[in-house]
């Protein structure tokens, strides 16, 4: 049976540079190479990600946190009835938000969004301007969206570095159009964070040291608490 840990990177205010909240990542262990790794699946039950979840919010000074959800996971209500009930039952939480790397389609969206808003539980449309590339279908999907997570790691694959402000631009614009939150990941340095700053966004997310919390047969949290910028 495998092993899974959540690894959990700082969001910070970009004017303040205090942690807001915390992106959980998920890790798996490889007892070939001693190392974790990013696994092929993030299909892990919703009944380990609470329990991880749990774990986690032990070691973090900030009780606000970000999960990913397959779209499978997203479009069932059996896993909004779970995560709603460990909102219920875990009064240290104080937000809770659910990730989509990948976006669903408008219909899907305006079924569970309500299902997860009237449980306090935040939607978060992740990759913007990489992964998510469609301005248009983002701004239908923008009224029940809560955050927009604009990835410029992924440029730096892509080898799309060519005037990233420029990229940034029409999603932070198209944001606040909505008044929905404007985060930028893949901060790395002070040139990438007033980057951030230029577009707009309001918070940032990048890479720092590392602390390692609790860890088990099944499940574990190792922690990523703070920018290094």
């Amino acid at each position: 049976m495998n092993t899974y840990t959540y690894f959990a990177q700082a969001i910070v205010n970009v004017a303040t540079r205090k942690v807001e909240k915390y992106e959980l990542l998920l890790r798996a262990w490889s007892p070939q190479t001693h190392e974790w790794y990013l696994p092929n699946s993030f299909d892990i039950s919703v009944g380990m990600q609470t329990r991880m979840l749990k774990e986690a919010l032990k070691d973090l000074e900030v009780k606000r946190v970000g999960i990913n959800l397959t779209p499978e996971q997203f479009a069932s209500r059996g896993v909004v009835q779970r995560l709603a009930r460990f909102v219920a039952q875990t009064p240290e939480l104080i937000e809770l938000t659910v990730e989509l790397t990948t976006a669903p389609t408008l219909t899907e969206l305006s079924a569970m969004a309500p299902e997860y808003h009237q449980h306090g539980i935040l939607i978060a449309l992740d990759d913007v301007g990489s992964d998510i590339d469609d301005l248009d279908l983002a701004a239908q999907l923008a009224p029940n969206v809560d955050i927009f997570k604009f990835a410029l790691q992924n440029l730096r694959e892509q080898g799309h570095t060519d005037d990233l402000l420029g990229q940034m631009r029409p999603w932070a614009e198209l944001a606040a159009q909505h008044d929905v939150q404007f985060t930028v990941e893949g901060v790395e340095t002070y040139t990438d964070l007033q980057l951030a700053r230029q577009a707009g966004a309001t918070r940032a997310q990048g890479s720092s040291s590392t602390t390692r919390s609790h860890r088990g047969n099944k499940s574990s949290a190792h922690l990523h608490n703070k920018l290094a910028i």
